[in-house]
């Protein structure tokens, strides 16, 4: 494998209507506050194994709770959110 192959990761994303409250150093200020009132939700994203390692995100791997045959084959852009790799809709 290498650095440029895409990798499905685990993120925390927030809902499109979420009240972001953005700090000066661009990180969101009011998370704590949004995971509280349901406003984030989380999101498995195609990314590169390299960005995936610099920024020390969880790489969903087969045998994962959230692993999903669709994430055998990403694009990239590809994202899901976790219910409906788990079918929870």
């Amino acid at each position: 494998m290498s650095d440029d192959d895409l990798v499905p990761v685990r993120l925390q994303a927030y809902e499109d209507e979420a009240d972001l409250d953005i700090g000066d150093n661009g990180t969101v200020q009011n998370h704590d506050e949004l995971v509280n009132s349901g406003q984030t939700y989380t999101e498995v994203r195609a990314l590169t194994r390299a960005s995936a390692v610099r920024h020390d995100l969880m790489v969903v791997e087969p045998g994962d709770s959230l692993w999903d045959d669709r994430l055998a084959d990403l694009d990239v852009g590809d994202a899901w959110r976790a219910e409906e790799l788990r079918g929870d809709d």
